[in-house]
């Protein structure tokens, strides 16, 4: 096994290793595509007691017959990324996920827990599969407050989870609204079919929804938590007594600073989202129904053997591309 792995010092150290494979599946690693958190990890914004493989968003073929499990030699596979048996620093159980609370998928082989892999669906694209996580943290998004026919969905934050929210909302009948700062994510959210785009940079964004909602804000506004992004829209856009939603692919995530008092004012209900562990096979299922368009996200992909070079340009620079991939 090859793989690459980080102290937190900005830095990738490649290195071979053997894995235990008892009782696991032996999977061939296809594409990982980075995150903010494994940028995180590799700059050292997270504790680690020791050296980490990074990547938790990643696809792999099977590597051997596994006929208990259905499974064939060079089946395609995606790979769910959490982890049900780890416990937080107080020692009470979480949900961890691979590449932060145990070593991640930027390697050529990995042995898994059967129940961590989902045979590709028929037709399912690896551009598509890629994103299975960041499907299933906006469906938790979405599943935490009550969606109804013709509300108003204010999305906040360019980023692939943002595009994705804004294309559940329509899933859901819902009308969403796109909010961002980069150009380039609102170009994409019209064409996977979000009529409603403000470039806050440019426009007086809370008017805009004003005129847009009819004078009433958005029924529900989301938020992503991401460097760069307005926080205080989650309350301002929302409209008298709605939902408010903070989410993240995980829980290594910027500090944002909000004025609660509008909360107060405005009787709004506040949560915030960091896993989508229970909506992972309903995100599969998604994908596979071809409901969401994922063909605009990638545009950069780098050898395995470039990996140290691609977190290197991520680092200096993370806005650059709107998702780069690492073909293993």
């Amino acid at each position: 096994m090859k793989y690459f792995s980080t102290s937190g010092d900005r830095t990738l150290v490649a290195g071979e290793g053997v894995q235990d494979e008892t009782d696991l599946v032996r999977l061939k690693i296809s594409m990982v595509v980075p995150c903010a958190s494994d940028l995180a990890l590799y700059e050292g914004k997270v504790p680690l007691a020791k050296p980490r493989i990074p990547g938790h968003m990643a696809t792999a073929v099977v590597s051997e017959d596994r006929e208990e499990y259905g499974l064939k030699l060079g089946a395609r596979v995606m790979i769910n990324p959490y982890i049900l048996s780890t416990k937080d620093a107080e020692g009470y159980s979480k949900v961890g996920v691979y590449g932060l609370n145990a070593d991640g998928f930027l390697r050529d082989f990995i042995a898994l827990p059967i129940d961590n892999i989902v045979p590709f669906p028929e037709d399912v694209k690896e551009q598509e599969a890629l994103f299975a996580e960041a499907v299933s943290v906006a469906l938790a998004a979405f599943n935490s407050f009550r969606v109804e026919k013709g509300e108003y969905i204010a999305v906040v934050g360019g980023s692939v989870l943002g595009i994705i929210a804004a294309q559940l909302a329509l899933y859901y009948q819902a009308i969403p609204i796109l909010i961002s700062n980069d150009r380039r994510y609102l170009e994409i959210a019209s064409k996977c079919g979000v009529y409603y785009v403000i470039d806050e940079a440019a426009e007086n964004t809370a008017r805009r929804v004003m005129e847009i909602t009819g004078g009433r804000m958005a029924d529900h506004t989301i938020v992503h938590d991401k460097a760069g992004v307005t926080p205080n829209f989650l309350f301002t856009l929302a409209a008298h007594g709605s939902d408010c939603v903070v989410m993240s692919l995980n829980d290594t995530m910027p500090r944002l600073e909000v004025d609660l008092s509008l909360a107060v004012q405005k009787n709004l209900t506040v949560k915030g989202v960091s896993c989508g562990c229970d909506e992972f096979n309903s995100a599969v299922n998604l994908i596979a129904q071809k409901q969401l368009d994922f063909s605009h996200f990638i545009d950069k992909v780098v050898p395995f053997a470039e990996s140290g070079d691609l977190f290197r340009s991520l680092s200096d620079n993370p806005d650059q591309y709107i998702a780069a991939a690492i073909r293993i």
